[in-house]
């Protein structure tokens, strides 16, 4: 009877390990710099209201879950207003948003959002250590803060 229960606990292991690795949300955090808000609503919901906003502003998500709290843009060119394009020539003009939706007492949400762009594009380096985040005043700043007033307008401080 031992016997068989063993495979069967293996298995149940390797499924739920599997599961885990199916995430949309990304391991790594924030960059320290990032803007930060609390937000009256809960996670999923301020999530689905940022896609309504960034798709309001012509941009695509690249990758976003609600449940996980996690939404992120394709690159975007702030000159072009295009999404899903690439400028080598003028990498500070293509910008990446990120949303980390994450739960606080009384149904409230700590949202961390950034606005980055390539400060390189060597393949030798880390994607994420190729990015930076963009200077206050830039587009993308603009960008990041008019979704961000409108998620705030839509729901509060």
């Amino acid at each position: 009877m031992r016997r068989s229960i063993l495979p069967t606990l293996a298995g149940i292991a390797v499924f739920a390990v599997a599961c885990g690795a199916g995430s949309v949300r990304p391991s790594y955090e924030p960059f320290p710099n990032a803007r930060v808000d609390t937000i009256n609503a809960l996670p999923a919901d301020v999530i689905q209201e940022v896609q309504s906003r960034i798709l309001s502003e012509n941009m695509r998500a690249n990758w976003v879950s609600p449940a996980e709290g996690y939404l992120e843009t394709q690159w975007f060119n702030v000159v072009t207003q295009q999404s899903g394009v690439t400028d080598i020539q003028n990498p500070d003009r293509v910008i990446r948003l990120r949303f980390f939706a994450d739960p606080l007492e009384g149904g409230k949400t700590k949202l961390t959002s950034e606005a980055v762009y390539q400060r390189t594009t060597d393949p030798s380096v880390q994607p994420r250590d190729r990015e930076m985040i963009v200077p206050p005043g830039h587009a993308g700043d603009r960008l990041l803060i008019q979704v961000m007033d409108g998620v705030k307008q839509r729901f509060g401080k």
